[in-house]
């Protein structure tokens, strides 16, 4: 799969080289669509042509620097989508790797248990399979959930890996604008620990030198403190659509484009949503205003299924497991983590949280179907292999009863 999204990302990677940060040549962008194969290789414009660049501010534009990085590491790849998709295959490879490092930390067994299910994990490896931002969401969110647990197994080394996850999500918010929320509520769990709190300096630090220019250039955009530039209003509108309604909405972005094309004059531009985006705002706080009760239900019923796993997009998280059960089992790990107590609980704290406030951010405007599966899944993940270090350590407990000797009847 080939999203045509992809293409803008790859032009203004190709634009890095020139210092053209952010910027997409719309003039190469039309000669490349016109060519009607999304395989063919990405070409500049021939010399003497006329360019037209243009800032994009539709999505967020971090995509765009791993895109540059595999054009770099992979010169001998067609420069096109397959370069990103083997830096992802290798990118996937190492998380193999750290996810048996963190877990190993608690146990051999547990670190070669979390290495299979992160192999067998379905959103996981469909994902990695075609290139595109909604995969590194899940590197991501293993390597600050997986510091957070070496920062308290390696205390001698907790600056380096808090600093690595301050590090890591920086480089989220210049990827989605959701990772500031995310960030603030992590930081506000490390900072909870005594162990922790007293390295949080360098880490802040880092986070803000590496995500400040983000925020800066969103809010250079649009003219106010904004932390990003993706147009929200339009995806609540099409998550509007996800159920039947009489308002012509429907869970397609072109559904949306037309109904603000027919209705407000707006013209689609695609570097650019904001003109389209303030009239997606103006019909939904319309419909808001006519029947708040079907958006109140859509959120809900969008909410439900997101937390479920049974939206109309949804995969099973794995094949011997339904959905449901699944959820169940990670609930379970959470309440087991927490009475665990200590770096347990901390986790248990960081992993349900992150799943919470994703999960509500994201059914806020749309619902977690495969692509944004990826958070979610992580921090499942991690409270599913928090449950089974529980029980297994329950287990040792017992047995090491059963062989404590037995008291002296003199």
């Amino acid at each position: 799969m080939i999203l045509d999204t992809y293409t803008y990302y790859h032009f203004m990677a190709m634009g890095l080289r020139e210092g053209r940060i952010g910027q997409v040549d719309m003039a190469a962008v039309r000669r490349y669509q016109s060519l009607k194969d999304l395989s063919a290789p990405i070409e500049r414009l021939p010399p003497g042509a006329t360019h037209e660049w243009v800032s994009f501010y539709t999505l967020d534009i971090g995509y765009s620097f791993i895109i540059e990085a595999a054009r770099l590491a992979f010169p001998a790849l067609p420069d096109n989508h397959l370069r990103a998709l083997v830096l992802q295959l290798v990118a996937d490879a190492g998380t193999v790797f750290f996810v048996f490092f963190v877990w190993w930390h608690w146990n051999l067994w547990l670190g070669l248990l979390a290495a299979y299910l992160y192999v067998s994990n379905v959103p996981f490896y469909d994902l990695v399979s075609f290139a595109f931002y909604y995969y590194w969401d899940i590197p991501i969110s293993f390597i600050v959930l997986g510091s957070l647990i070496l920062a308290h197994q390696r205390e001698r080394e907790a600056t380096l890996w808090l600093t690595l996850a301050a590090l890591t999500l920086a480089v989220g918010v210049w990827l989605r604008g959701s990772w500031w929320l995310l960030s603030l509520f992590l930081l506000a769990v490390a900072a909870s620990s005594s162990r922790l709190r007293p390295k949080l300096l360098i880490p802040v630090v880092v986070f803000a030198i590496v995500a400040t220019p983000q925020m800066i250039r969103s809010s250079l955009a649009r003219g106010q403190l904004t932390f990003t530039t993706r147009a929200a209003w339009h995806v609540a509108l099409v998550g509007l659509g996800y159920y039947p309604n009489p308002y012509g909405l429907a869970a397609n972005d072109g559904v949306v484009f037309e109904l603000t094309k027919n209705k407000y004059g707006v013209q689609f531009r695609s570097e650019d949503y904001y003109v389209h985006d303030q009239a997606a705002k103006k019909e939904f706080l319309s419909i808001w205003q006519k029947d708040r009760q079907f958006v109140i239900r859509s959120f809900i019923g969008r909410l439900s299924e997101s937390i479920a796993g049974s939206t109309q997009t949804s995969v099973s998280s794995f094949l011997w497991f339904s959905n449901l059960t699944y959820r169940l089992a990670c609930l379970a790990g959470f309440i087991a983590m927490v009475f665990r107590g200590g770096e347990k609980r901390l986790i248990a704290i960081a992993a349900g949280g992150m799943y919470l406030i994703y999960v509500v951010m994201t059914c806020v405007f749309y619902f977690v179907g495969l692509a944004y599966d990826n958070v979610s899944q992580v921090t499942l993940f991690v409270l599913f292999m928090g449950g089974i270090e529980a029980m297994h350590h329950l287990g040792r407990r017992t047995l090491a009863r059963r062989d404590e000797p037995l008291p002296d009847a003199g």
